[in-house]
């Protein structure tokens, strides 16, 4: 299990767990993990629920185009997975702040 920790450019952190070949994702208002990569089924729903407390746009972030797709399903390890979701992050303006491999607790 790898987890990162990002921070936006208006200073809101954003958290991603990658475990077992699936990427999660937190941050404040979110507060639980949710599968974002397989989408969870109930992904937009939770986010329409929320009535707005979570972005609208959250719905769309995690929108893969065929040749992203590919790109994670290629990818042959957590390691794999962690650049690419650093390196995609990066490209949306987000600094990485921390890296931990293993549990969190």
């Amino acid at each position: 299990m790898i987890t990162l920790l990002f921070k936006t450019p208006t200073n809101a952190l954003m958290n991603f767990m990658i475990k077992e070949r699936e990427i999660f994702y937190t941050d404040k208002v979110w507060k639980n993990w949710i599968r974002c990569i397989p989408k969870a089924e109930n992904f937009e729903l939770l986010v329409i629920k929320s009535r707005n407390k979570l972005p609208p746009q959250l719905s769309t972030m995690f929108n893969l185009s065929k040749k992203d797709k590919e790109e994670y399903e290629n990818a042959k390890s957590e390691d794999a997975l962690a650049e690419i979701i650093i390196r995609d992050c990066n490209l949306k303006g987000l600094m990485l702040i921390e890296r931990k491999n293993g549990d969190i607790r």
